[in-house]
């Protein structure tokens, strides 16, 4: 007789044979063309990361690797790297170091969830640095659960508090460090999970949304900034559940390149938008400004029919006529 996880991997093995690897990708689509590797258009604008200094959040993890070593080829001035256990991250060093020997590279460790430590970074990086372009937050945890499975909820808040804190406290403490006014990018690695509704994925994906709305709030509170919130699509790694695996196909790399675009300034119309890792950036720059006028990538409904984005809570706005 088979056990439970057994016979889950043999059905999910059956199911692979006769669907499409591409399904998850195509629901997802924006762009008439989708990408899952490296393609010549993305290739062409990463010397746009040139002389750049970058920081990587969890970059001890597969895809916070890919975002760094991408940073380090296209010749960044310098990389910080964090993850909670500083060991993980020194075979990383002697890679990032033999991509590019020029480029400084600083490692810490950092409990992305502590104000504390979080500061002590950004702290660090301004020492070393002097500045920083480019806040990648890379930092997610799931669990798989439904909402009344775990005791007191802990692992449900487990992942609001991870997921959530660790992109808020990052963008807080760069605007603290490098503001009142920063002009550098913002990047959150968010997740498609937050776009649709999942049985299990509660916790995840409620977090991942409101990432997804904190990047529109720093693109308004914060216009010389430029934010956004970057789907990796669906990568193989260690933590991929059994139920997506037969759609893990986008490269790592390819999520890293993207991140060099977007923190290159190509995409700066696209500020404070969601974008997919697999999206075709020639198309989102031929069709940004229609993309932004129309409001396409946020959160428009229902909000974008009540007042208009960036409100100042005071100014009047006159309302619809009431008829009795």
């Amino acid at each position: 007789m088979l056990g439970g996880d057994t016979t889950q991997f043999l059905v999910v093995a059956m199911i692979a044979q006769h669907i499409d690897p591409d399904m998850l990708t195509k629901m997802c689509q924006f762009t008439s063309t989708y990408y899952r590797q490296p393609y010549p258009a993305l290739e062409e604008v990463q010397q746009t990361g040139a002389g750049k200094y970058v920081l990587v959040t969890e970059a001890s993890e597969e895809i916070g690797r890919a975002i760094a070593s991408s940073w380090a080829k296209a010749g960044a001035a310098g990389i910080a790297i964090s993850s909670r256990n500083e060991d993980d991250l020194e075979p990383f060093i002697v890679r990032l170091k033999r991509l590019n020997p020029t480029t400084q590279v600083l490692a810490m460790a950092c409990d992305t969830t502590k104000s504390a430590e979080v500061a002590r970074l950004f702290d660090a990086i301004r020492e070393q640095f002097g500045q920083l372009d480019v806040v990648i937050a890379n930092v997610g945890t799931a669990h798989l659960s439904r909402i009344d499975e775990t005791d007191d909820n802990d692992e449900w808040w487990a992942d609001m508090t991870t997921n959530f804190r660790s992109t808020h406290l990052p963008a807080h403490q760069y605007i603290r460090t490098f503001g009142p006014a920063p002009t550098g990018t913002f990047i959150s690695i968010t997740s498609g999970a937050g776009t649709v509704v999942t049985p299990g994925l509660s916790s995840y994906g409620i977090a991942k949304q409101t990432d997804r709305r904190l990047i529109e709030f720093l693109n308004v509170e914060y216009p010389d900034m430029k934010a956004f919130s970057l789907d990796p699509g669906i990568v193989r790694t260690e933590r991929t559940s059994d139920m997506f695996r037969p759609f893990a196909f986008d490269s790592p790399e390819l999520v890293g390149m993207f991140s060099v675009w977007l923190g290159g300034g190509r995409a700066d119309k696209l500020k404070g938008s969601y974008v997919h890792t697999t999206w075709d950036i020639e198309e989102l720059e031929r069709e940004a400004d229609d993309i932004v006028g129309r409001g396409t990538l946020k959160d428009k409904f229902p909000g974008g029919l009540l007042v208009q984005e960036g409100v100042t809570w005071g100014t009047h706005i006159p309302g619809p006529e009431r008829h009795v």
